[in-house]
């Protein structure tokens, strides 16, 4: 025997002395010393024996620098073609020998693919399929690494991808088939038939198939990476969308027909994950404790992280260098070079101002489950290989060696057996052989007798004829019988020659067929498989026919549905004319009942709801009034198939059943989101919805789903479903407020914003909270819900007389109330013109004051301050009795309620303590000055819609979400402060941030009263920034918000304008006002004019162009600023569109202007961005620029 670590040894010593001319025979001898022993395990001894033969060469060709490309690992080698670079040429291919770490050079045939660059790759067997790529194609090439010649492959489907680049493909193999599955990227937008991104689709047998995407589907992304983990699953990581840069991690798995989509939530600070990149790589790394992978830099991150794909856990690489992490667009190979010990093959990319070149990292698992790393470099290439393999092999233990001995010697002792065996057969045959030959020659001897015995006896005949007449007749008849004897044993001899030969012949058939029985049992097989494979293609040709059949039938019933809104829109275009003159006539009656109707109903400053059209469904919302009006909406339900309205911008989805109609019938259902009225809740509830007026032109045959958002967060809160309820109250009603009666019924789930419940009759419709569990206190009642279930329709056919029954005993109750209620509004009167005369003297009194104070939303204009808040509070709460004593009945229940209020009755429920809240910035040019708003509410979308148009003529600002602590309250009611002495990260010198109230404080009492009657406008907080003209030229103000259960702050950012400043008298020294000391510095002119600056731009934009900006370093400064997006920066970086850098370059000063043109601030970011640049042409422009904008 002997010990293989000697081979190696032995075998490195000899291979050291030999000249490079004998390489070639030398492995060949080791080829032929491999075959000795044909093991399985033996084939790492020989691939170790290879790499260090490999190891003697060594190349010092370096492919040109690139980025966009992707390289591929067949055997031994890497694969890299393509990319974006100067002196790239795409008829060869660079080709890397992993063993050596050598570069060469193989020269292709055949058309290459026409997308040079951002293209997709992917490998099967010794073939590399490209895809896509810049210049916005959907072709797929071929090359095969054996001949390096380029193919076309042009798959036939009506559903081909977009032609598009940035995208992912991999391979997959599905029933012994090959895929090649494309998913994203980013396409042209005049693209005919662009499909929505991402999606998928696979090519296979030169056919394209669209697959039916499940799961969590991604938005649509670009630049992204698309690693395969096995044969039929991925990992999509990173990505640009259209909201910016990701870093969201999605685990797709493919069939042949559908693609399931999982996304891995980011858990949060809590653990370790990467940050948003695009334009990254990454690669598969397979260990022994599963599959890892590797991400490494990216568009704006310069980092490394490893991700256990079976634990979705990430770990970051630290400590690495900047020539391997500060790379985007660059690709990634590993080579597995021992069980632990991977290297990582990058090269390429940009570091937005060069490109870089070939890197190796070494990437090693130890026994501790952990990782190490360390950079290989290039001239040590070959020594560390060496030193990695010797050391791995030196590790292995002498049980395994001797294992793999007696596993060799083992095979040779079976081989020897099978080969004694083979001989014994063959001696069994040959002798076989033989016996058949002398048998045979012994028939052919006794034939010949028999022969001669029948000659003889004819010879005898004959002379027995002759001697005819001379013999007797009984001699005569002997011989004719000793004849007849001799013919029937030559009969049988004859016989037996036959079967004996036919047996014979038999014999060397069966030999026959048995040598070629396997042969043909494989072609039997094989015939069996291509069947089966044209009946596969049968079926999917016959399944294709029938989905485009559907497809037409789809298609054609919905240009029918076009053809029939058309209509309906045509008709009510036609009819608009005499709906005004109808609307005008309405009007006018309607000021005739109102001006009969001023004795003795209260005025109102609410708008009721009014429609420009004539519509069944519409007209039985016209009883509403006094009510806030966020948008109205009309649905057309057709048909008997399921429908699903979405109204989600204002927090309403509707959902109509299957078979709800006929399929000949169209029924219109109008709906009306409302943000506030004259609304009367049962007690110890409170609004946590919008309310929504729903009105149908023709009953439906069975209930429709409503969907309503509430803002309670139920997330890890499921108990709090049981305290939400959903309250409805009638459209027609006698007089004011609408009564508002909890319904039974109704779901909430603890994953959603949205609570749903079937209804059939319609009328008012919200949701409410349960503001504290009563321990014997009052009882919220609950109405019926008749009419909203099957049973309850024969309730709608009670004999009419019933009816009138029913009215008849509610007359005199109705009566009283309308009685109780005309004292009430005499009542109410009075009150108002006191609380307007108390008005008048706040006005008075805040006249004199230095802007502490802000104005209040209630009805009579007053304005509250902080020092007067309690007494605002009772105020309050004196007018909400009011309200709520307008009938006896509900006067009773006040009262009662009023009762349990203590704590020993009742225990919060935890509604008010879940309900989310939005708070928005809003800013405001207020001469020299900027007026910022910070205004609050429910955090609900019709809400939050209403106030959006409020302030339709502000710039909104930052949006933040919160929840009130209840413990930070003042008087029992928990708030908000605006922190405005918090110290600043950035400098605010010269500017002067000014609330005006001191402190500024938002109630949660008072942003729950938004929407209730008197209170049309959510509170707010008004602040005035203004920046002298010394002052830093922009300001990024933090302001947090103290009184939130997680940490939250605002930012104020605004830049600075040439205007005097205000005069502001007795200014006072409070901590919530920011007053920043001004230095003396260079000014640029403070905030610029976009008129002014776009003059500027343009009548020096060739000034410009000769200046030689860096296009690049232009372009990425302009997205780092979100000026440009993505898209548009690499359209003006693409060296391959048709375009000259000129030319480039005028089409992104271009998209500079027309910003400037709408925004002058972007004029001083881009004055900036020339500075930045640093070199004495560019600062000098930029001086130029300014001084040319001061003079005009």
């Amino acid at each position: 025997g002997f010990l293989l670590s000697e081979l190696v040894s032995e075998s490195c010593d000899k291979l050291r002395k030999q000249s490079l001319s004998c390489n070639e025979n030398l492995m060949k001898n080791l080829e032929e010393l491999d075959t000795i022993v044909p093991s399985a395990t033996e084939t790492l001894v020989r691939g170790k024996r290879r790499t260090l033969v490999y190891l003697l060469f060594s190349i010092d060709y370096q492919p040109v620098k690139r980025r966009g490309h992707s390289t591929v690992k067949v055997g031994d080698y890497l694969y890299m073609w393509g990319g974006d670079g100067s002196g790239v040429h795409y008829e060869v291919m660079e080709v890397y020998h992993l063993p050596t770490g050598a570069w060469d050079q193989k020269p292709t045939t055949g058309t290459p693919p026409p997308g040079t660059w951002a293209y997709s790759s992917a490998t099967i067997g010794r073939d590399i399929y490209y895809f896509g790529g810049g210049c916005f194609n959907n072709n797929v090439h071929c090359i095969n690494v054996d001949s390096f010649k380029w193919r076309e492959l042009s798959p036939s489907s009506d559903c081909s991808p977009m032609k598009k680049a940035y995208c992912g493909m991999v391979s997959a193999h599905f029933d012994g088939e090959d895929y090649l599955i494309i998913i994203g990227g980013y396409g042209l937008s005049s693209s005919v038939n662009t499909p929505k991104q991402p999606d998928a689709q696979y090519s296979a047998e030169d056919q394209w198939i669209s697959p039916v995407v499940t799961g969590d589907r991604p938005p649509p992304t670009e630049q992204f990476t698309l690693t395969p983990v096995t044969n039929n699953t991925a990992v999509m990581f990173g990505g640009y969308t259209d909201n910016g840069c990701s870093n969201k991690l999605y685990m797709i798995s493919f069939t042949k027909t559908s693609v399931d989509i999982l996304e891995v939530h980011n858990p949060g600070e809590s653990v370790q994950w990467p940050k948003e990149r695009y334009g990254h790589s990454s690669v598969l790394i397979t260990t022994s404790s599963g599959p890892h992978l590797l991400v490494v830099g990216g568009s704006t991150v310069y980092d490394a992280w490893l991700l256990d794909i079976n634990k979705r856990k990430w770990k970051e690489l630290i400590y690495l260098p900047v020539n391997v992490t500060y790379r985007y667009y660059h690709s990634l190979l590993v080579w597995s070079v021992t069980p632990t010990t991977n290297w990582i093959i990058e090269f390429g990319g940009s570091d937005y101002t060069t490109y870089s070149d070939t890197a190796v990292l070494e990437l090693r698992y130890t026994s501790d489950n952990d990782w190490s790393t360390s950079v290989i470099p290039l001239d040590q290439y070959q020594d560390q290989l060496r030193r990695r393999i010797l050391s791995d092999w030196e590790n292995l233990r002498t049980e395994k060696q001797l294992q793999i001995f007696q596993d060799c010697l083992q095979l040779q002792r079976e081989r020897v057996f099978y080969q004694e065996q083979l001989q014994k057969e063959i001696k069994e045959k040959e002798q076989i052989q033989q016996d058949r030959d002398k048998e045979q020659q012994q028939l052919l001897q006794k034939k010949a007798i028999l022969t001669q015995q029948l000659d003889d006896a004819t010879t005898l005949l004959e002379q027995a004829e002759k001697d005819k007449s001379c013999v007797k007749l009984e001699d005569y008849e002997k011989l004719k019988v000793k004849v007849a004897e001799i013919l029937e044993e030559k009969t049988l001899v004859e016989g037996k020659k036959q079967i004996i030969t036919e047996d014979y012949e038999k014999l060397k058939l069966k030999v026959a067929e048995l040598l070629e029985e396997k042969e043909e049992q494989c072609l039997k097989e094989k015939q069996i498989i291509i069947d089966n494979v044209q009946n596969l293609k049968t079926e999917i040709s016959e399944k294709d026919k029938v989905i485009a059949k559907l497809t037409s039938q789809v298609e054609e019933q919905s240009q029918n549905e076009e053809q029939i809104i058309t209509d309906l829109r045509a008709k009510l275009s036609d009819n608009e004319l005499y709906t005004t003159k109808l609307m005008k006539e309405k009007s006018q009656l309607q000021e005739r009942v109102t001006s009969l109707e001023e004795q003795s109903i209260k005025k109102t400053s609410s708008i009721g709801l009014q429609f420009n059209y004539l519509i069944p469904s519409m007209g039985n919302l016209d009883c509403l009034s006094d009510v806030q009006v966020a948008e109205r909406k009309l649905f057309l339900i057709q048909g008997d198939k399921p429908q699903l309205m979405n109204w989600e911008k204002y927090g309403l989805r509707i959902g109509v059943q299957k078979e709800s109609l006929l399929s000949s019938e169209t029924v219109e259902a109008a709906v009306v989101a409302l943000v506030g009225g004259q609304f009367q809740f049962p007690p110890n509830t409170v609004l946590v919805s919008a309310v929504y007026a729903v009105s149908l032109s023709k009953p439906l045959l069975k209930q429709l789903i409503l969907e309503i958002q509430h803002c309670v967060n139920l997330t890890g809160r499921p108990a709090l479903s049981r305290h939400l309820n959903f309250a409805i109250a009638p459209l027609s009603i006698p007089s004011l407020p609408y009564q508002f009666s909890i319904v039974e019924g109704g779901e909430f789930k603890p994953d959603s914003w949205y609570g749903s419940i079937q209804r059939k009759e319609f009328c008012l419709v919200c949701v409410l909270g349960e503001g504290s569990a009563n321990k014997g206190g009052n009882v919220v009642h609950i109405a019926s819900v008749n009419g909203d279930t099957e049973e309850g329709e024969e309730g709608e056919q009670q004999p009419q007389q019933e009816e009138n029954e029913e009215g008849e005993e509610s007359e005199e109750e109705v009566e009283e109330q309308l009685n109780y209620k005309e004292e009430e509004q005499e009542e109410e009167e009075q009150d108002e013109e006191g609380d307007q005369e108390r008005g008048d003297d706040d006005d008075d009194s805040d006249s004199s004051s230095d802007k502490t104070s802000s104005t209040a939303p209630g009805a009579s204009g007053a304005k509250e301050s902080a020092k007067d808040g309690e007494k605002a509070k009772e105020d309050d709460d004196s007018k909400a009795t009011g309200a709520a004593a307008t009938l006896p009945l509900l006067q009773s229940e006040n009262k009662t309620e009023d009762i349990s209020d203590s704590p020993v009755n009742k225990e919060s429920t935890g509604v008010a303590e879940a309900m989310s809240y939005a708070g928005i910035l809003y800013y405001k040019q207020d001469g020299v000055q900027d007026l910022v708003t910070f205004t609050s509410a429910k955090k609900l979308n019709a809400l939050l819609e209403f106030i959006k148009k409020e302030h339709s003529d502000s710039k909104i600002g930052q949006y933040v979400y919160f929840r009130f602590v209840p413990t930070h309250s003042c008087d029992g009611s928990p708030y908000i402060e605006l922190m405005f002495d918090t110290p600043q990260k950035k400098p605010a010198i010269g500017w002067t941030i000014e609330p005006h109230i001191d402190p500024c404080r938002l109630y949660q009492d008072d942003v729950d009263k938004f929407g209730k009657e008197n209170y049309s406008l959510p509170p707010c907080c008004l602040v005035s920034v203004y920046g002298s003209p010394g002052a830093v030229p922009s300001l990024h103000y933090s302001v947090p918000l103290d009184g939130v259960v997680r940490p939250v702050t605002l930012f104020i950012h605004r830049s600075l304008r040439t205007a005097p400043p205000p005069i502001v008298q007795g200014t006072s020294s409070s901590s919530s006002t920011a007053s920043i000391s001004q230095t003396s510095r260079d000014t640029e002119g403070g905030t610029f004019r976009s008129d002014i600056a776009h003059r500027v731009m343009t009548e020096n934009i060739v000034l410009i162009k000769e200046t030689q900006i860096d296009l690049y370093f232009l372009a990425d400064k302009l997205l780092e600023k979100s000026i440009i997006n993505g898209r548009e920066r690499s359209q003006v970086t693409d060296e391959h569109c048709g375009l000259t850098a000129d030319q480039r370059l005028h089409k992104l000063l271009n998209s500079i202007i027309g910003t400037i043109r709408v925004d002058g601030e972007v004029f001083g970011i881009f004055l900036d961005i020339l500075r930045e640049e640093g070199t004495r042409r560019t600062i000098k422009l930029a001086d130029k620029l300014i001084e040319k904008y001061n003079y005009i």
